[in-house]
């Protein structure tokens, strides 16, 4: 398919580009308007019905005529690729707006309120979304939301399947019934994901998180609803009322249509009862169920929550639902229990026979006498099962995420049937969608949990090493040692070479793209965009190599409109991997010296632009015109920079924020006691932490790690260091270069 042009459509630029379709800002000449092209893979006409259903949902999707739901104008295929036409929507998408932080729960009331009656229209013509999660929402100019996509999830995955029962649906937003496979859905597994993303909308993170999607969808199922006045205290207590209604387990307690769950929202954001909240406490005391104080919260180091406050709410008289008929999923944990306790017991024969069961084999660390060293992990507490059993169930996995537990006395509400409740120690905390963290110290690779804890060396040659980078699927590091590029797995510490250019004279940066397609290689300050290809990059030796493997002849190397090679010596990618962030060596009055530059790499056949240039006039650096150096710059993938000066000790500076949206600086924010000095600052994935080395400035000072809240920088807040062993990052120029790993290996 042409790019230039997809029917009578000509092609602007591309929008973005995921898994199952890619956007393009397109312009219709039939009505002089943009618009919005959403072109699906080639691959789904393989499948002989995909042809009748896509015209059927096609048709299904642009009947639906509502404010709230963005319009389909037009749908058909170019040269073997469906494709469908949509409004733009110029305000961006509710993903971009969240990593610029959580909403006051009045704004994310109003957008919900307006979804729910969109979410209300489609369903009373039997459209279900199916794929409700934050990318879906879009903007207009005049900032209002719109749900998009309707359809495009059951179109796209029609034929493909998550476990083989056609379970449709991004994890950290289904509903308990379409993570256990439902082919019956309705609206109210919609609405549970619409509550799913109000609770994001006010706290910034979805309310279960674990490592793995699985175990996120087995969340939904077993866990019970956060109580929102704790993880948001100052909050209307009817909104916790309200979410805990809207999240329910089964359907039948949920609200029964958009239009009833947005009434009840307006009522609750003022501060009264609607009548559709007398099932809520219902929902709760049937759920499996924990104390609240137990409920896992999100602490930034250095803080300490507050002693919560739980007051218990009587069983109201429960209120008739609209949807009668369904069973009730409650035989589903007593099941799921059963098999694990089934499986654990094969493994600890299984395991007894092989290895003897004298203190010898690996379950000798969870069964044997000697356990008193050994982290408690999650138990599932089972009536009437053996302490052997407990104890086997504790080990099988945890789910769990980083918990403070507040002591209190209410009593978790009672249950007229037995339940599994889960509670848990964690073994790896999590913070701002990390869990591990990386660094150099004396030229080897030290990794070590969020929290400072379970350090360990993974490499020991000593060499130098630079551009230290978590891998996308978080399973490795990359980092550049002399003039090649090397990997190092985090499970068995196997070192691979990526690539190597032994004749050049500079290799400084190597960053794989976000979804592991591409790589951006700044050699001889040359940068190239690439494939990533283990095969070719390490065949390929010299930047002719690095020409031909291009598939973008703009970035082969990147040149200015006069057509000089842009020095570049440091490449970040966004999150969406359509711009590249660089830090550029330039001529600056008379000499060299350091910019980060922003250009968007969406188009390879476009002279590449600069979109922005900092700091230049943007800010002043302290002893720029004397040391016009940056040290290093930590992006977020979306708007916001840290970077450092080049004060002391060959790199260590002031600290620097930028906001490349709002072209606004934040000058020497040194967060630890206003004092210098910095080096090496990066994002969590989330946006919502920096990590960086910090170095008193006085003789002899220890270089320390610190991960501080963005939020909190500038209010006078105090940090404390992680915890690192007597001895670590002594030498006053050393260059530790902390990375977060995203706990899923990158992104949603």
């Amino acid at each position: 398919m042409s790019l230039e042009k997809i029917g009578r459509y000509q092609i602007k630029k591309e929008l973005g580009r995921g898994g199952m379709a890619t956007v393009y800002h397109a312009y219709d000449p039939s009505f002089e308007r943009d618009v919005a092209i959403k072109v699906l893979p080639r691959a789904f006409l393989h499948d002989p019905q995909f042809r009748a259903r896509f015209e059927r949902e096609a048709k299904t999707i642009a009947a639906l005529e509502h404010a709230a739901i963005v319009p389909v104008y037009d749908f058909g295929e170019e040269e073997g690729q469906p494709y469908i036409v949509m409004r733009m929507m110029s305000g961006g998408d509710l993903t971009s707006r969240l990593k610029e932080g959580s909403l006051s729960y009045q704004e994310a009331a109003k957008i919900t309120e307006r979804l729910a009656t969109g979410l209300d229209a489609a369903h009373q013509k039997g459209v279900i979304h199916r794929d409700m999660k934050p990318g879906n929402i879009l903007f207009d100019r005049d900032d209002n939301a719109y749900l998009s996509d309707f359809g495009i999830a059951r179109l796209t995955h029609g034929s493909h399947t998550l476990t083989g029962e056609n379970i449709i649906g991004t994890p950290a937003y289904m509903s308990p019934e379409q993570v256990q496979g439902e082919k019956d859905l309705d609206g109210r597994s919609d609405l549970y994901s619409l509550g799913i993303i109000f609770y994001q909308m006010l706290t910034g993170d979805t309310p279960y998180q674990a490592t793995t999607p699985a175990k996120v969808m087995m969340m939904h199922i077993l866990e019970p609803v956060p109580d929102l006045a704790m993880i948001k205290p100052g909050v209307p207590p009817e909104l916790s009322l309200w979410l805990q209604k809207a999240l329910a387990k089964d359907p039948d307690d949920r609200f029964a249509t958009g239009k009833q769950m947005g009434e009840a929202l307006q009522a609750a954001v003022q501060g009264r009862t609607h009548h559709t909240l007398m099932t809520a406490q219902r929902t709760a005391v049937r759920e499996p169920s924990r104390p609240l104080a137990q409920q896992p919260i999100y602490v930034a180091p250095g803080y300490a929550p507050q002693q919560a406050v739980v007051t218990p709410i009587p069983t109201p008289t429960p209120y008739p639902t609209p949807y009668p008929g369904k069973p009730k999923r409650v035989w589903i944990p007593f099941v799921m229990g059963g098999f694990i306790l089934l499986g654990i017991g094969v493994i600890i024969v299984l395991a007894t026979a092989f290895m003897g069961y004298q203190g010898k084999g690996p379950l000798a660390a969870v069964l044997g006498p000697s356990t008193s060293m050994i982290t408690p992990s999650p138990t599932i507490e089972i009536p009437e099962i053996t302490n052997t059993q407990q104890e086997a169930v504790a080990a099988a996995e945890d789910t769990s995420t980083p918990t403070i537990e507040l002591s209190t006395n209410t009593p978790a509400p009672p249950t007229e049937t037995p339940t599994l409740t889960a509670t848990s120690t964690p073994e790896i905390p999590i913070l701002g969608g990390a869990d591990k963290i990386a660094f150099v110290n004396e030229n080897d690779i030290w990794i070590m949990n969020i929290d400072g804890s379970d350090l360990a060396q993974l490499t020991n040659d000593g060499t130098v090493k630079t551009d230290l980078a978590w891998m996308p699927d978080g399973k490795g590091l990359t980092y550049i040692s002399g003039k090649c590029v090397w990997s190092a797995e985090t499970d068995t510490g196997r070192l691979d070479f990526i690539t190597c250019f032994e004749s050049s004279e500079y290799l400084e940066s190597f960053q794989i793209s976000p979804d592991g397609t591409r790589a951006a290689i700044a050699v001889n300050r040359a940068l190239y965009i690439v494939p990533y290809d283990i095969e070719r990059l390490q065949a390929a030796r010299y930047l002719s190599h690095l020409e031909e493997m291009s598939e973008c002849p703009t970035y082969a190397p990147l040149k200015t409109s006069k057509g000089t090679i842009v020095s570049v010596q440091k490449v970040r990618w966004s999150d969406d991997g359509q711009t590249l962030s660089l830090m550029i060596l330039a001529a600056l009055s008379g000499v060299q010296g350091d910019l980060i530059q922003i250009y968007p790499v969406g188009d390879c056949k476009s002279q590449p632009y600069r979109s922005d240039e900092f700091p230049a006039v943007r800010f002043e650096v302290a002893d720029y015109d004397k040391s016009p150096y940056l040290q290093n710059f930590g992006y977020d993938g979306g708007y916001l920079y840290a970077i450092t000066s080049f004060t002391r000790n060959d790199g260590f500076g002031h600290m620097y924020l930028y906001n490349a949206d709002l072209h606004r600086a934040d000058i020497e924010v040194n967060p630890i006691d206003g004092e210098c000095c910095y080096r090496d600052p990066q994002f969590s994935p989330d946006g919502r932490y920096l990590i960086f080395a910090y170095q008193p400035f006085e003789a002899g000072a220890t270089t320390q790690l610190y991960i501080v809240s963005f939020g909190t920088i500038g209010t006078g807040a105090r940090y404390e260091p992680l915890p690192l062993p007597e001895g670590f990052l002594t030498d006053p120029r050393n260059k530790p270069q902390p990375v977060f790993r995203p706990v899923s290996g990158g992104g949603e």
